[in-house]
């Protein structure tokens, strides 16, 4: 099989311009990134930072292995709800077993022992239809037709995360994030280090959630309670008894409040939901949407630009 260090293309958070030709639009999926190996029968299925996913998601290798591809795919695990829409709480929590797990492949990386990674998305693409018939488990990601606006307009309609934006002659940049690709959010999403909690008659209140800057330092972007479930809130009340660390903020700009702070270690990253960003630089009305455990905490960076969005 190939080597399971291959880690997968990402896409830049920035919309296309209104001058930009040779774009195609496709969902955002609201899921897990996986990458699918299969040599015939064996699959191996791995997250976005190479964990395997195998014990996790045993009928989806069942499925995969029954194709009988010797390929790599790329793509989403997503839960479908009762109504058949995307649900990513099923799959973090226990309701998940009655869920419908299904893989949405949008990218071929390998066919046989040749990469494909090196032809343009178009080939690429022309090659993954010809594998890949939509089943009740496995389904090709669809194309959407249209301009951004009527891509986004559609995504609103359906109660979807947003879209992403693929160059027709892009090649697949593997661990690499690339204006190639474009992601636009409904809602801004944005993935934050968690550096303290804030504690009431010892239960978690809120977290506060921060960036690295480029120079490595820690920003303070605000603090986030709202989407926290009971279930989340004692688990980052156990991990404040492994995780704390020091009597000071680590930020360059710590908040007003800063005494009444438990400080963290860097290790938990969430992703978080918000507005604006507002004049003093904190997310407005942010909301906790899940823990990544599958991302470095090393990755949450800063992005050039992120204060004038």
């Amino acid at each position: 099989m190939i080597s399971s260090s291959l880690r997968p293309m990402l896409a830049v958070d920035q919309p296309v311009g209104d001058n930009e030709q040779g774009f195609i639009h496709e969902i955002k999926w609201d899921g897990y990134r996986l990458l699918a190996h299969l040599h015939n029968a064996d699959v191996r299925l791995d997250s976005r930072n190479g964990h395997n996913l195998n014990g996790r998601f045993p009928h989806l290798a069942a499925k995969l292995g029954q194709m009988g591809l010797y390929v790599v795919f790329d793509g989403e695990v997503v839960a479908l709800n009762e109504q058949g829409a995307v649900d990513f709480s099923l799959l973090r929590s226990s309701r998940g077993a009655d869920a419908q797990i299904c893989y949405i492949v949008f990218d071929l990386l390998y066919l046989g022992n040749q990469s494909l990674c090196s032809n343009p998305w178009f080939e690429r693409r022309k090659r993954l239809e010809s594998l890949v018939t939509s089943s009740d488990i496995v389904l090709l990601s669809p194309l959407l037709p249209g301009s951004v606006a009527d891509c986004l307009a559609f995504a609103m309609q359906h109660g979807l995360e947003g879209i992403v934006s693929k160059r027709r002659d892009s090649p697949y940049l593997p661990g690499t994030r690339s204006l190639h690709w474009r992601k636009q959010r409904l809602k801004k999403r944005i993935d934050c280090l968690v550096i303290g909690l804030k504690m009431a008659n010892r239960r978690v209140q809120s977290m506060a959630v921060a960036l690295f800057a480029v120079d490595g330092s820690v920003v303070y972007l605000g603090n986030v309670g709202t989407g926290l479930s009971l279930k989340e809130r004692d688990f980052l009340g156990r991990a404040s008894e492994v995780l704390s660390t020091t009597l000071y903020c680590p930020c360059v700009n710590p908040p007003q409040d800063a005494v009444d702070w438990v400080w963290f270690q860097r290790f938990i990253v969430v992703e978080v939901e918000y507005f604006e960003l507002t004049s003093s630089k904190r997310l407005r009305h942010p909301v906790f949407i899940r823990f990544r455990f599958d991302k470095d905490p090393k990755e949450c960076v800063m992005e050039e630009g992120f204060y004038d969005k």
